[in-house]
């Protein structure tokens, strides 16, 4: 290493010292480049000798330096979703009240967020019909630990090219005025907004206390930038300049979950103070290796939503570390299955036998994926969701957001089930229907949980039953794999169903995903059909499309149907009607349920004869065929 580079070195080591972020070695290399520059704008021959000056001039260099190696990437109303979020909800609730405000930008760099909240804070007091000497007081401080930065704040001179790029032409017009002759290129803030705000120079790894306490914290794109035990002791001074109700910002790439400190994320990377542990909130801990899964996760998973992401981790591997620390241990994990160190189902196999909190997989679905899909399931995995990618709709974002929660409500007390247990198995024991012989077909319907409660009944039949049909609400590309996995266990075959395919005995037909299924007559035979019609309570396939064709067979025929464990009602009518139709209908009770309800809503309508715990449901129909 030659003795220059050594020199620049010393001087960037001394810069980190002060500013503590993380430099890679690009950012490291521009450094460099900049204090070359520096060198020739001063006219040093050598950079030994500019390092004697820097020596000599340690205090007014280092300003000069530190705005080298600080980043001052900013725009106006960078990240709006934060903006909505003040203009929508936020302001609109001090303002009504007439409540002061006091904002801190942390991180003001030129002071394009500093004036895009006040511009924003004005905004929503004209809507309201407020006129500018009647607005409630507010006083937004921009901080930077550049001095340079600051002085361009307090100029708000910007180049309008740049602002014309960054906000429309009705609010530069309202909030700023262009400049002439040499200035004719730029645009200045106007007063009005300028009244609003301070600023000054502060390093964020000092004590801020004299500065008071804040509504809003704006501290955004830099966390990134600091090691994280200098990121724990900038958000927990931060904290001691927090109202107890007030708002914490980060950007959007950022999170805390994985810092252990008093917040509770609310939305859109903006965090508000956790004082006290809600157990109405849903804790949830997301292990996935995508950044951006997590940030989606963390933008829909929020307080308003219920719930409350506690950790994050790219890998099993890290997440048990973390689970491991953690004061108050998740309801919910949500598990991709593709990652290093350790996959998903590895993660599951090492779970098995342990106890643990239901796990949500949210993972890619492809035929490639659709035997892992079912072996995590069949390892507990409570279910399956598809990786949402590109635009997330409402009903993908709804869905996601209801498993998670159905994957909560099924955390069960050992206790509760002992208990209710011989009550539950007393009442369900009602007559076979009067005319009820021997089931010429079995009919059975099943979601949430089915994989497991299907291999638990099929696993204990034999040979000489009749044929069955069953609906399992699955993924398209995850039908095949199913059936070919219960061949491989059961000691019969059985098929993912085609369309016209003859029903016989000691076979089994499983509705393809993405189809629906009903049975048809034809010459005194069953068959299947396998068609595309429209989903039915949201299920394609759906239990109720299969049941009610049961329902208007011509020929009567004696049916024995079953509804299994599942979210929702799908099946609980079909299953009304056959027991109409004199068939003879059992529902898993509630304590070997995963999700209690399907067979809650077929139990409502007065459609069962007989609640069973899953275990005895094979010894049942061992009785009846």
């Amino acid at each position: 290493m030659n003795n220059n580079h050594e020199f620049y070195l010393k001087i960037i080591e001394d810069i980190k010292n002060i500013i503590h972020v993380e430099l890679n070695e690009e950012k490291i290399n521009l450094g460099i480049e900049k204090i070359k520059l520096r060198i020739n704008i001063l006219n040093f021959k050598n950079t030994e000798e500019y390092y004697e000056y820097y020596l000599n001039n340690i205090e007014s260099e280092r300003k000069n330096l530190i705005s080298i190696l600080t980043n001052h990437t900013t725009e106006f109303f960078r990240e709006p979703e934060h903006f909505d979020y003040l203009a929508d909800e936020f302001f609109p609730r001090y303002i009504k009240n007439k409540k002061s405000l006091r904002i801190w930008s942390a991180a003001a760099s030129v002071g394009k967020e500093v004036y895009s909240i006040a511009i924003c804070y004005l905004e929503v007091c004209f809507s309201l019909g407020l006129k500018y000497d009647s607005i409630p007081q507010i006083e937004i401080l921009g901080t930077d630990i550049d001095e340079l930065s600051i002085q361009k704040c307090q100029n708000g001179i910007y180049l309008a090219t740049d602002i014309e790029k960054e906000m429309g032409k009705v609010l530069i017009k309202k909030y700023f005025d262009y400049g002439e002759n040499e200035l004719k290129n730029y645009v200045r803030i106007k007063d009005s907004v300028f009244k609003l705000c301070k600023f000054k120079v502060h390093n964020l790894l000092d004590s801020s206390n004299e500065i008071g306490k804040f509504d809003v914290i704006f501290i955004r794109n830099i966390i990134i930038y600091y090691k994280r035990k200098e990121v724990k002791d900038i958000i927990m001074r931060l904290k001691n300049n927090l109202e107890s109700n007030g708002i914490l910002v980060l950007g959007h790439s950022e999170s805390l979950s994985n810092l252990d400190l008093p917040f509770i994320h609310i939305k859109n990377s903006i965090y508000t103070l956790n004082l006290k542990p809600n157990d109405d909130l849903t804790r949830v801990f997301v292990i996935d290796d995508t950044l951006t899964m997590r940030d989606f996760l963390r933008k829909i998973l929020t307080k308003e939503e219920n719930f409350l992401i506690i950790g994050e981790a790219e890998n099993p591997i890290e997440a048990m570390e973390k689970l491991e620390k953690l004061e108050l241990q998740p309801h919910v994990i949500v598990l991709d299955l593709n990652m290093p160190k350790m996959n998903g189902i590895e993660y599951l196999e090492l779970l098995k036998n342990k106890p643990h909190p239901p796990i949500v997989i949210m993972s890619s679905m492809s035929f490639d994926e659709a035997d892992n899909g079912i072996k995590c399931l069949e390892l507990g995995a409570f279910d399956y969701i598809e990786k949402p990618s590109g635009v997330h709709s409402p009903k993908e974002i709804s869905n996601i957001r209801n498993v998670i929660t159905q994957a909560r409500k099924s955390i069960k007390s050992f206790e509760l089930k002992n208990k209710q247990l011989s009550k539950q198995r007393l009442l369900s024991m009602n007559p076979l229907p009067k005319k009820f012989i021997k089931p010429d077909l079995i009919a059975i319907g099943s979601s949430t949980g089915g994989v497991e409660a299907l291999q638990t009944i099929l696993l204990q039949l034999k040979t000489n039953f009749p044929p069955i049909v069953i609906v399992q609400h699955i993924p398209e590309y995850f039908s095949q794999a199913l059936a070919n996995r219960l061949s491989e266990l059961c000691k019969f075959k059985v098929f993912e169903g085609k369309n016209r395919q003859i029903l016989e005995p000691n076979c089994v037909y499983l509705a393809p995903g993405g189809k629906q299924m009903r049975i048809i007559e034809e010459k005194s035979k069953l068959l299947l059909e396998i068609n595309d019609s429209e989903k039915i309570n949201m299920h394609k396939p759906s239990i109720d499309y299969l049941f009610y064709s049961l329902v208007n067979l011509k020929n009567e025929i004696n049916i024995c149907a079953i509804i299994l464990t599942g979210m929702g009602s799908d099946g609980a009518n079909g299953l009304k009607e056959l027991y109409n139709k004199n068939a003879f209908t059992i529902a898993q009770d509630e304590e070997s349920c995963v999700v209690f309800g399907m067979p809650k809503e077929a139990i409502a309508l007065g459609g069962v004869h007989q609640v069973a715990p899953l275990h005895e449901i094979p010894n049942i129909l061992k009785k009846i065929l």
